[in-house]
């Protein structure tokens, strides 16, 4: 329970960061790449570098690098989608991508097997996160005032490659995490700084090759892509852990993680950023925690 209570905590502060970076005039993608090479270097750094370039000729290095592709574009495609359509469709769309490795997990994997419990976490799974992330007909009206009509033209094909990417994300490290492919602390580390390598490598290159693209470096996205890079190793190595330590099914864990870290978003939002929220964000933690116990009680 440890881990996946530092897990829940580690990435609501990343949510956190996100929020302030605007306040502190952090440049966005430049800081995301920094951070990608803070986490590299960090993840590396801790494993053992050797330790580290032994675990290179796991079956699981592939996946890792291929995850730190989807990374950068997943990072690029969640923009347009909030840009184009919201926030509120981007958190539905990350949330409910919960779906895909549950799935694949129960299907697949003989010792995680279906119950009526997660069958009933995941009933409320899904109006838990809708109503948790969506904002009432009157903020929305507020919030697309003056778009003259943008947010109806765009395709929903953004949320669905959201959708699609973040539960691949989600499977990959889900599946490499048995104990098959990780034995000790290191090997969790050495794994994450695969694709943290792979993302920077890629940013770094487009820093070089593409002159739009060429960083603009200032003290503030400096400072936040180094805290936003300890942050997301955090975040990942903790998330590996509490796949082997929790007592639960891999189909349990992933929403379990998902619905706390709305729950822990949501109370940050009203503690630190003077969020309020409407009557059905209410209903939506409702259910997320109803979920939750429902996940606990699952093994």
């Amino acid at each position: 329970m440890i881990a996946l209570g530092l897990c829940i905590f580690v990435s609501t502060l990343m949510f956190s960061c996100f929020r302030l970076f605007p306040r502190m005039n952090v440049r966005l993608e430049d800081a995301i790449v920094i951070n990608y090479m803070v986490a590299a270097t960090l993840s590396i750094a801790m494993a053992g570098p050797e330790h580290a370039l032994e675990r290179l000729s796991a079956p699981s290095s592939l996946a890792g690098a291929a995850m730190g592709v989807i990374f950068l574009y997943m990072f690029r495609k969640i923009g347009e989608c909030t840009q184009k359509l919201g926030l509120g469709v981007v958190a539905i769309a990350t949330k409910m991508s919960m779906v895909l490795p549950m799935l694949v997990f129960i299907a697949m994997d003989p010792t995680d097997a279906f119950s009526w419990h997660k069958g009933a976490a995941i009933a409320l799974a899904f109006p838990a996160v809708w109503f948790a992330s969506t904002q009432s007909k009157k903020q929305r009206e507020t919030a697309d005032k003056g778009d003259g009509g943008f947010k109806a033209a765009a395709s929903w094909t953004l949320p669905a490659i959201v959708f699609v990417g973040s539960g691949l994300i989600d499977l990959g490290f889900g599946w490499f995490s048995s104990p098959a492919h990780m034995s000790c602390d290191a090997d969790r580390l050495s794994f994450a700084a695969i694709p943290f390598t792979m993302a920077a490598f890629i940013g770094v290159s487009r820093w070089i090759a593409l002159p739009r693209c060429a960083p603009r470096l200032d003290r503030a996205t400096v400072i936040g892509g180094i805290i936003l890079g300890v942050i997301n190793v955090g975040s990942l190595f903790f998330l590996l852990s509490a796949y082997q330590q929790m007592p639960l099914s891999r189909s349990a864990i992933v929403p379990m993680i998902n619905l706390g870290v709305v729950l822990a978003t949501a109370l940050a939002g009203m503690a630190f950023f003077s969020e309020r929220p409407s009557g059905r964000n209410l209903m939506g933690w409702l259910l997320a925690s109803t979920a939750l116990v429902l996940l606990l009680q699952s093994n």
